[in-house]
């Protein structure tokens, strides 16, 4: 297994799903930080981030009825969240819904909490030589 970056929703993927959601975020009974990065109350997603998704093909994004039921139960972070799966199939969570959050509906501020967490995540040469 390859290492894999994982942005699971807080919302399922069905129509129904959807118009729930929307109906939600508009009546103000849901929301998803990671939806209002990526979609807002665009169906088809904001242009910035179908941008973003070109260039950043390592990040999948998923919604929380794509995983397995395994999965949901071994997540680290409540969802939404962005989660780090290395070969082992050990999930460590890169940014929660706070830091999600605190994106404020932005792919580029979105991008830099990312590459700090993943920077934040790989283990040092001086951490594997002290072990």
């Amino acid at each position: 297994m390859r290492e894999r970056i994982l942005a699971i929703y807080d919302a399922d993927l069905s129509v129904l799903g959807e118009l729930a959601y929307t109906l939600g975020k508009l009546t103000g009974t849901r929301s998803c930080s990671l939806c209002d990065i990526t979609h807002g109350f665009n169906p088809f997603g904001k242009r910035a981030w179908r941008g973003y998704c070109e260039n950043r093909p390592e990040v999948e994004w998923l919604h929380r009825n794509e995983i397995s039921d395994e999965m949901l139960i071994r997540l680290p972070s409540a969802l939404p969240c962005v989660i780090k799966e290395d070969a082992d199939g050990c999930l460590t969570t890169l940014l929660d819904n706070s830091e999600l959050s605190a994106c404020e509906g932005q792919i580029a501020r979105f991008d830099e909490q990312l590459m700090r967490a993943l920077t934040e995540s790989q283990p040092t040469a001086d951490a594997a030589l002290a072990s």
